[in-house]
C-alpha cells in the first residue's frame, strides 16, 4: 500500500518490482545522513525505507499481506468487510446529483481483493459505478491487482482504472483503508524544560540511532503545549497524513471520503501514559519496536491522530460528517444481517461469516481500535455507517 497522492497533471514514476536488499538500503540511508551533516528527520528515514523505488518496503516484490506476508488487513479476512463498504458506497452514489456519473476511488488497494469484492456486490445490486479508480504507485501491486481481476472477474475490468494520481473533481465515494498509518511521521521528545525537540536518525559507527534535532516551529509546538506532556514523552506527528487529507478534500467535488484506520482523537493519542508513542514495526506477523532493524524488509506504521486529520479535511474544504469505531460503522451497514443470511448456506460458511464479523466488530479485536472518519463535500444526506453511533464531537 503506497498512499502517495499525485494530482492530475503531475508526473510520477511507478517503481519496478524487485527484491528489497537491506544492505543497499542501509548504505543509502548512511549516505543521506552523512550528506545532511549527521542527522536526518525520522520522516525522511521512514519515507526512504518504505518507498524508495526497488528497495523500499512497499516498492519491492516481496509479499506483504496475508499468511505469507507481514500482516493481515480487514479485506483479507473474507468478503464481509467489502460487502458492508459496498452498501455504504451504493448509498453514497445513489444520493449524488447525478448517480449515473458517480465513481469510486480507492487508495492503496493492496491485493485488490476488496476492490473485487465491492464491485461484485455492487454488480449484484445493479449499482456499479461509472468507474472504479485504484490509486496505486506500486507497479508490483497494481500488476497483482490486475491479474486478480483477470482471473476472477474479467467482465469488470472495463470499469476499473489504475493510476498513480488523483482525478480532479471527484464525484462519488473515496475509500482509504489503512492508508494513513503508512505515511511517514515526524518523531519528537519532550525535554526536562518542556521544549519539544524533533527526533531524527544519526550514526554510531555504522549503526542507526535516535538523535535529537532542533525544536519544532512555534505553530507545531503550540499544538502540544495545551496537552501538558510529561518530561521524556516521545510521540509522532503525522504532517504528511494531514497534507494528504487536505489535498484529498480539495479533490473531492461532491461525495464522501471514508478514511479507515487505527488511531484515536488527539487527547487520547497523546495520552501521558503512552510515553513512547505509537510507532510499530511488522515483519512476518511479529510486531516490533525497532524501526532501524531490517530496513526495507519490515513495515513501519504509526497510529492516526484523527483530530488532526479531521482538521486537515476542513482546511481542504470538506466537512466532517461522521466518526465512529469500525464495529459501529459495520453494524450500521448491516453486518449483522450478513450473519443471518449466512445461516441459509452451509454450516461451515456460516461459521466463517460469524468469525469474520467477530474479528471485525468486537472491541478486543479490530472493532474498537479501528475508526472510520467520513469527510463530505456538497453532500448532506445521512450515512448509514454512522446511524448506530457518531462521536465526531470528540475530535
Amino acid at each position: 500500500m503506497n498512499p502517495e497522492i499525485r494530482r492530475s497533471g503531475e508526473t510520477g514514476q511507478v517503481a519496478a518490482a524487485s527484491t528489497a536488499c537491506p544492505a543497499r538500503m542501509e548504505s543509502r540511508i548512511r549516505d543521506a545522513i552523512v550528506e545532511s551533516g549527521g542527522w536526518i528527520g525520522f520522516d525522511r528515514y521512514m519515507r526512504d525505507v518504505l518507498y524508495t523505488p526497488g528497495l523500499g518496503y512497499y516498492n519491492s516484490g516481496a509479499a506483504k499481506l496475508g499468511v505469507d506476508g507481514d500482516y493481515i488487513t480487514a479485506p483479507l479476512l473474507g468478503d464481509v468487510f467489502a460487502c458492508c463498504l459496498a452498501g455504504q458506497c451504493a448509498e453514497i452514489l445513489q444520493n449524488l446529483d447525478r448517480p449515473e456519473a458517480g465513481i469510486i476511488v480507492e487508495f492503496g488497494a493492496g491485493t485488490g481483493r476488496m476492490a473485487l469484492d465491492i464491485l461484485i456486490r455492487l454488480e449484484e445490486r445493479s449499482a456499479l459505478p461509472k468507474r472504479y479508480v485504484i490509486i496505486e504507485t506500486s507497479g508490483d501491486l497494481s500488476g497483482r491487482q490486475q491479474e486478480l481481476f483477470r482471473r476472477h472477474a474479467p467482465g469488470l475490468l472495463d470499469i476499473v482504472q489504475w493510476t498513480d494520481r488523483v482525478p480532479d473533481g471527484i464525484r462519488g465515494a473515496v475509500i482509504a483503508n489503512e492508508v494513513l498509518d503508512a505515511m511517514p511521521v515526524k518523531r519528537f521528545r519532550v525535554t526536562d524544560s518542556g521544549r519539544i525537540l524533533e527526533l531524527g536518525v544519526g550514526l554510531e559507527g555504522d549503526a542507526f540511532v535516535w538523535k535529537e534535532g532542533g525544536p519544532f516551529k512555534d505553530d507545531i509546538a503550540a499544538r502540544f503545549q495545551e496537552l501538558g506532556l510529561p518530561e521524556g514523552y516521545q510521540g509522532e506527528l503525522g504532517l504528511q497524513a494531514e497534507y494528504w487529507t487536505s489535498t484529498l478534500a480539495e479533490a473531492l467535488e461532491e461525495g464522501v471520503a471514508l478514511l479507515i484506520d487505527y488511531g484515536f482523537p488527539r487527547r487520547e493519542y497523546y495520552h501521558p501514559e503512552r510515553m513512547d508513542g505509537t510507532l510499530m514495526c511488522h515483519h512476518r506477523h511479529v510486531a516490533g519496536m525497532n524501526p532501524f532493524s531490517r530496513p526495507g524488509l519490515q513495515d513501519i506504521t504509526a497510529h492516526v491522530d484523527f483530530s488532526a486529520i479531521a482538521q486537515a479535511g476542513r482546511d481542504g474544504g470538506a466537512d466532517v460528517a461522521g466518526y465512529c469505531s469500525q464495529g459501529c460503522f459495520l453494524i450500521g451497514n448491516g453486518v449483522l444481517d450478513l450473519a443471518e443470511s449466512g445461516s441459509e448456506s452451509s454450516v461451515r460458511h456460516s461459521l466463517e461469516i460469524a468469525q469474520q464479523i467477530k474479528k471485525l466488530t468486537l472491541p478486543h479485536e479490530m472493532g474498537e481500535l479501528f475508526k472510520v472518519l467520513a469527510l463530505v463535500r456538497n453532500y448532506s444526506r445521512s450515512l448509514s455507517g454512522f446511524a448506530v453511533r457518531n462521536i465526531r464531537e470528540r475530535l
